[in-house]
């Protein structure tokens, strides 16, 4: 089954549905999250849904997860470093959506060859906003993007590939809580509003091969979590001691700090 993921990740630039973690503890992490979104922690100097992993010990856990990581390290290799886990929490009746993009667009990571693990916290479907991918896009390199800083955009600077994109050739990525997807950081990918009476809760999860060097902007920051890191590339991250900690509100603020100036498009 791994060579089959990884055949289907090579040849179309993403691969899904995958078991990550099971649905009670799936569920278990969107309820707190909810009531995290209804009362958001004090003393926080950057969002706390960006680096999320460096917050919360219980986030951290579901990101490194055996299953999680042993589907990467068929994709990417086994020398594996976590840079973010970012939330991506679309509320009830929602107005915003994800435009068309790339990833490694606004990253600055060569070679391209960083793998998103998407977690569903909540079941994902077309009504609710689900991902959708471009099979093959991840083969041509980097396209064009524009900023249009729409408010309606969920991106920092609502960046959109600039070109027109065949919608009927998107492939939905249906999910239930618990499961996962993996897409290469250029395949081009978008995601509608929601229009159900549910929250839509996820986590997209940035793991990179040990090799990757970062090529521009202020310095990232990265926790290798499985074999060896070979390339010493990143500012060490530490991971949380706890749920928003004293300790783990400082390190997030060193990671997100050099930053904040650009809207935390590196971040």
């Amino acid at each position: 089954m791994a060579d089959d993921a990884a055949h289907r990740y090579r040849r179309d630039g993403f691969a899904f549905p995958f078991d990550a973690v099971s649905r009670v503890r799936a569920r278990e992490a969107a309820t707190r999250i909810e009531r995290l979104t209804e009362e958001p922690p004090a003393g926080l100097q950057h969002p706390w849904r960006i680096k999320m992993h460096l917050l919360c010990d219980w986030i951290f856990d579901l990101a490194t997860d055996d299953a999680v990581l042993d589907r990467v390290e068929s994709v990417i290799g086994p020398d594996i470093l976590l840079q973010a886990v970012d939330l991506f929490c679309k509320p009830p009746g929602g107005r915003q959506h994800i435009n068309w993009h790339q990833d490694a667009n606004y990253w600055n990571l060569e070679p391209f060859e960083i793998c998103t693990a998407w977690i569903a916290l909540t079941d994902a479907r077309p009504e609710n906003g689900c991902m959708r991918f471009m099979a093959g896009t991840h083969a041509r390199d980097k396209l064009r993007h524009r900023e249009t800083l729409s408010e309606r955009s969920a991106l920092t600077r609502g960046q959109e590939i600039a070109l027109d994109m065949d919608e009927s050739r998107a492939v939905p990525v249906i999910l239930d809580a618990g499961e996962m997807s993996l897409h290469h950081c250029l395949l081009a990918h978008a995601s509608g509003i929601n229009r159900t009476g549910s929250p839509r809760i996820a986590l997209a999860v940035r793991f990179l091969p040990a090799h990757v060097r970062q090529t521009a902007g202020p310095g990232l920051s990265a926790i290798p979590v499985r074999g060896n890191d070979t390339g010493r590339h990143f500012i060490r991250d530490t991971p949380p001691d706890g749920s928003f900690t004293a300790r783990a509100i400082a390190a997030h603020a060193r990671a997100m700090t050099p930053h904040a100036a650009s809207g935390y498009a590196t971040a």
